[in-house]
């Protein structure tokens, strides 16, 4: 049987809704980001490989000057943003994402880190820092960047420890490579470790996941995010007809079972966090995502300000990432919008339902009200269908899902996609609201 799920809902609107925007200049934006919570985010999209199931902005196989190029783009972009910044902006955290950071060569790992403190103030010990690596670029000497730029997490795609299911993956790590990166990487005492695990893989069993996810747990991470495979256009696994396994949904409720036992607790559909006090009926952390900024640097990551989004046009393909990329390097002027979304204020109360009722405590009543001057269940009825079918439940704080709703969380976030942003990621070849 095939799984229920939809799609990812992480951000809102999706890349596909995007659009061509003209006159769009950031400096009239900037002044949104003063008295806010305001996040980094550096994107470096390269990688060893291109894995079978990624449909982010990567690219493999690119040469070190042409990743030194990129880089270099990368400070001229951050130099540009810091001329515009109102005085009082600061930012609460950094996020290197890909891609691949830990693929940078030393003294290009180190670079990132100087203009991060350079244009952004981000300094060791004062921000939350977090890294994104893979098991084959993780070595002790770029850990020992990490420690010395103040890197409080570090996250790791593992996503198997059974070969044969990363062979279907097109992962080009082995088994034995992840162990060696995890023991190294709990060797440095970071203060938080997340590893990545994967369900719904083609020949994999419950056993098999039981196995890898026990094998994680002896390297005692502070968080693990277990995602269902998707199987999206673009992707190597799409190309070759793979398709998602029709277990995922029970995988999924052992997921759950497993690391509960374990002493884990359920943030959201993936996110699972080691719990030092575990409590019988302890009540899901209130969400902190609300109406804070995202800068990113770089040319796959999306920035969001007030009510303009904006990145560089989605792409997959390698031939079109390259090209986007050589533009981004090519690239004199960084703060001239072409390509993004404004949010009307119905799109900015979806925004605000979602990212708050798939994570943590939900929606707070009390905020929403505050926020929009009207009740989020006469704005959105949906959600007392959801009550009604036990998805959701609501007390006199918070509208938030139940233990079936986060397992159903890529089935219900898409029914919250309005009309027009369907319509545009339809247009764009996303089948919104089909399963994928």
């Amino acid at each position: 049987m095939e799984h229920p799920y939809v799609q990812y809902m992480y951000s809102y609107p999706h890349k596909k809704a995007y659009r061509t925007l003209f006159g769009t200049d950031l400096k009239s934006y900037m002044d949104r980001l003063s008295a806010r919570e305001n996040s980094l985010y550096f994107h470096i999209p390269f990688c060893q490989s291109k894995c079978g199931y990624c449909n982010l902005f990567s690219l493999a196989g690119q040469s070190e000057g042409q990743i030194e190029a990129y880089v270099e783009a990368m400070r001229r972009h951050a130099a540009q943003l810091s001329e515009i910044l109102p005085e009082d902006v600061s930012f609460s955290d950094l996020t290197l994402g890909g891609g691949t950071p830990l693929i940078l060569p030393e003294n290009l790992l180190r670079k990132v880190f100087s203009i991060a403190g350079t244009f952004f103030g981000i300094k060791a010990g004062t921000q939350t820092i977090v890294v994104e690596t893979s098991p084959n670029q993780t070595t002790k000497e770029k850990l020992c960047i990490l420690k010395e730029a103040g890197v409080n997490r570090v996250s790791i795609g593992v996503q198997s420890f059974q070969e044969q299911e990363l062979l279907a993956l097109h992962r080009f790590h082995t088994a034995e490579t992840a162990k060696k990166a995890l023991d190294l990487i709990s060797r440095m005492e970071f203060d938080c470790v997340n590893i990545d695990f994967i369900y719904g893989i083609p020949g994999q069993t419950t056993e098999s996941l039981k196995a890898s996810l026990q094998k994680g747990l002896e390297f005692e991470p502070e968080e693990l995010f277990v995602y269902p495979l998707y199987v999206k256009p673009g992707t190597q696994l799409f190309q070759k007809g793979a398709e998602c396994d029709g277990h995922a949904l029970e995988q999924y409720a052992f997921v759950c079972e497993f690391l509960e036992a374990a002493g884990y607790q359920a943030y959201s559909m993936r996110r699972f966090v080691k719990q030092k006090k575990p409590q019988k009926h302890s009540k899901l952390p209130v969400s902190l995502c609300g109406f804070g900024n995202t800068i990113s640097v770089g040319c796959g990551g999306r920035s969001y300000v007030g009510n303009l989004h904006f990145s560089a046009p989605y792409a997959v393909e390698q031939k079109q990432c390259r090209a986007i990329l050589q533009d981004y390097i090519a690239q004199e002027d960084y703060l001239q919008v072409t390509h993004g979304f404004l949010l009307s204020g119905e799109e900015e109360k979806r925004r605000y339902v979602i990212r708050h009722i798939l994570f943590g405590r939900g929606v707070c009543l009390r905020d929403y009200l505050a926020h929009f001057g009207s009740g989020v269940e006469k704005d959105f009825p949906l959600l007392l269908d959801w009550i009604k079918a036990g998805y959701a439940v609501r007390d006199e704080e918070f509208l938030s899902l139940t233990r079936q709703g986060f397992a159903w969380s890529d089935y219900l976030g898409p029914q919250l996609i309005s009309d027009a942003v369907r319509r545009r990621m339809e247009l764009s070849g996303g089948k919104a609201g089909r399963r994928g």
